[in-house]
């Protein structure tokens, strides 16, 4: 009877810590906050944005949060400063004016981790994924495009003078690294081709786009490739203006027109830097646990990094075209063909590359 007693005793305090026991709390998502100058460039950071909603897309518990730091460069320390001292799992920033600020204060926080978005410089602290683009591939691809179609017979078109353009945001290393591989791959195709090389310097002037764009068109040049920001908004305009055609850049620039069919059909394609999705594969990595941070990885088209939007624009565009430009992108994917790259040129090369394509 002692014993039953016992037993029972027993069972009764295990059942009472049982029932007292807390129910386990729900697992929160990840939290993550990118920090960006501003939205809507309608171009590079707008991309870098939407990686937001993939990842919110992806995990429906996640927290997503976009901080715009505004254009006053003085000020985007507090911002990184007083993202790093909240909650969140990931931070992410960076380009190349906000990165060293962005490093800085990254060096505070070496039990927080971070991604920096788009920079060529590998990460200095070990708490840090790096990612950078092969913008020579992403220009090269839209050079391809342009030294096609500006010897066909497409209705804006004009293969008796055999010229194209280019509009840079300004003149350095990484804006000419997109114009040096569209240059190469124009050259692919129509070795003879011309090409206006100018810039705006400025990455937030339409006007100025459109200036430059009109004046490289009145020369002779019947498509005209940008990678200008916001500045290239312009070159759409005068495209209509001059029933020429245009090439996107970052985004898929043609749906922003979707309801003015005059300039949706000039803008054959788009030259895209995959932000947003490098920004989501680097989020589901970090949470499975291998983002390899104290690095940085280029992408490319291999990588799914850079590339062609291939909307119903470009599509529509001859077979003999897309097929050549499909070719010549399977022969970079295999490493048969290496694009050239601008950041390693000295000044006076890239000088020298700009003369000797000039019309």
């Amino acid at each position: 009877m002692k014993n039953l007693l016992k037993v029972l005793l027993a069972l009764f305090i295990v059942f009472s810590f049982v029932g007292c026991a807390k129910p386990e709390e729900k697992k929160e998502g990840v939290k993550v906050a990118l920090l960006v100058p501003f939205r809507g460039d309608q171009s590079y950071f707008d991309v870098t944005a939407n990686g937001m909603a993939l990842i919110k897309a992806e995990y429906a518990d996640a927290t997503t949060t976009i901080i715009e730091m505004g254009r006053d460069q003085s000020k985007w320390e507090n911002y990184y400063l007083d993202a790093a001292e909240g909650d969140y799992d990931i931070i992410i920033g960076g380009n190349w004016e906000a990165s060293p600020t962005f490093e800085k204060v990254i060096a505070q926080f070496p039990d927080k981790k971070f991604i920096n978005f788009d920079w060529d410089v590998a990460p200095s602290n070990a708490n840090t994924y790096g990612m950078f683009y092969k913008a020579n591939e992403l220009g090269f691809l839209t050079g391809l495009v342009a030294g096609l179609v500006t010897k066909s017979d497409l209705k804006y078109a004009d293969p008796t003078k055999n010229i194209i353009g280019a509009i840079g945001g300004m003149e350095f290393a990484g804006i000419n690294d997109f114009l040096y591989g569209y240059i190469q791959g124009a050259q692919a195709v129509n070795p003879d081709v011309k090409i206006f090389i100018a810039y705006a310097n400025n990455f937030g002037d339409p006007a100025k786009g459109k200036e430059i764009a009109l004046n490289q068109y009145a020369g002779g040049a019947d498509i005209i490739f940008h990678a200008a920001g916001g500045t290239g908004n312009g070159l759409f305009d005068a495209a209509v203006e001059a029933n020429r055609y245009a090439l996107g850049v970052d985004a898929d620039q043609a749906l922003l027109f979707k309801n003015d069919q005059a300039k949706y059909e000039k803008i054959l394609t788009s030259g895209t830097k995959n932000v947003d999705l490098a920004i989501l594969q680097a989020v589901q990595r970090h949470l499975a646990g291998t983002l390899p941070y104290g690095k940085l990885e280029i992408l490319g088209i291999k990588e799914n990094g850079v590339g062609l939007a291939k909307n119903d624009v470009y599509n529509a565009l001859p077979a003999a075209i897309r097929d050549i430009v499909a070719s010549y992108e399977a022969k970079v994917i295999s490493g048969e063909i290496v694009v050239k790259s601008a950041l390693t040129l000295t000044a006076d090369e890239w000088n020298a590359i700009k003369a000797s394509v000039q019309p």
